[in-house]
């Protein structure tokens, strides 16, 4: 009896695991969305494409000189896709396994993570291919926690595919007709393809010209800048020896008034002294002090144009320091600005960096945990 019970235990288990399949898939990367129409604005979209012409309606190809864009392939692949809402969040979007349940319902559990927040929009979508099943009758897509989000009837879409080759056999008797003209629009199509890809290289060539020569224009505007702040400095010491130079002209000329002064002095008193003495004295005391007066007027005259001299350079002096210290502040802010410039760059191109590292790191760590899984099956 217990034998029988052992042996009846392993049969169900063996049933109960013949009912859930696990199924490999593949990724296809380097696609985008062409349109937003249809994906919703808040949560997943899941999408099932049924043939090429659907695919190439749907999806934009990002080709690059260094990917590779594997094609899909519709006659043994059920080609599916998930879409998120444009998002400034970092959007991961992964399929976490896909089983085939009662031989007939294909579940695909989908996984959308999030992390943080980027300066810019995004679209994430993740395309992938299911190796087809002859008894598999519909797609079911599930979130992480297993729920069912989306199913999708195969048998249904069979038989819509019936009518739709019925029709289409019709309509390829109509097209035969058509078949030099298609063949002839398919090579002007190719001509400018080619044309195109010629445009887009020229175009590309233009830019790095103009890259280039951006390059050049800024390094002689460095140049000029340098040019004209030597000149500047060149013009200010210029000014400042042609200043001293006046200084020294006007110091002499005052020694020399002071020299003709005492010459005139002299010859006054001994004209005095050939007076008579009594009117000569008064006359001399009178002539002396009218000079003194004089001497006095002159000297407060030549007080205050010294006076008045002296505040002209003065004010030169300050203004010629303000417009120094203006064009020195000015210089500082642009080396500043153009150092935060530069420091901001450094600091983008990091965070890149570090993004495209953690970005890396959790695709591994993906990697390996479907790995784990798949080895604990």
């Amino acid at each position: 009896m217990k034998k029988l019970l052992f042996i009846a235990g392993i049969a169900l288990s063996l049933t109960a695991s013949a009912q859930v399949k696990r199924v490999d898939y593949k990724e296809l990367q380097n696609y985008f969305l062409k349109s937003e129409e249809g994906i919703s604005k808040k949560d997943l979209t899941y999408i099932w494409i049924q043939d090429q012409d659907e695919f190439d309606n749907t999806f934009g190809v990002a080709k690059t000189m260094n990917n590779t864009i594997v094609s899909p392939d519709f006659a043994n692949y059920y080609i599916v896709a998930l879409a998120a809402p444009q998002t400034r969040m970092e959007t991961y979007l992964s399929i976490k396994k896909v089983e085939i349940e009662d031989e007939t319902d294909m579940k695909i559990h989908c996984i959308k993570m999030e992390g943080n927040k980027n300066d810019y929009f995004s679209k994430p979508i993740l395309v992938a291919a299911i190796p087809k099943n002859a008894f598999v009758k519909n797609l079911v897509f599930c979130d992480d926690e297993g729920k069912e989000q989306k199913r999708v009837s195969l048998d249904k879409i069979d038989k819509e595919k019936q009518k739709a080759a019925e029709k289409q056999l019709k309509a390829e008797k109509e097209a035969t007709e058509k078949a030099a003209r298609e063949e002839k629009e398919s090579a002007e199509k190719a001509e400018k393809e080619a044309r195109i890809a010629a445009e887009r290289a020229a175009k590309e060539a233009a830019e790095a010209d103009g890259a280039a020569r951006k390059a050049a224009a800024a390094e002689e505007k460095r140049k000029e800048k340098e040019a004209r702040e030597q000149a500047r400095i060149a013009e200010e010491k210029a000014e400042e020896e042609r200043l001293a130079a006046e200084e020294a002209a006007r110091r002499k000329e005052r020694e020399t008034e002071k020299m003709e002064k005492a010459a005139r002095q002299k010859v006054i008193e001994a004209q005095v002294e050939a007076e008579m003495k009594a009117d000569a004295e008064r006359k001399r005391k009178e002539k002396i002090q009218q000079q003194k007066e004089q001497e006095a007027t002159e000297a407060a005259r030549r007080a205050e144009e010294e006076r008045e001299y002296k505040l002209q350079l003065a004010r030169e002096e300050r203004e010629a320091k303000k417009e120094k210290e203006r064009l020195d502040k000015e210089e500082r802010e642009r080396l500043a600005q153009e150092e935060a410039e530069e420091q901001e760059r450094e600091e983008r191109a990091e965070e890149k960096a570090k993004l495209k590292k953690e970005r890396e790191e959790k695709r591994k760590q993906r990697r390996e945990e479907r790995e784990r899984e798949e080895e604990e099956e």
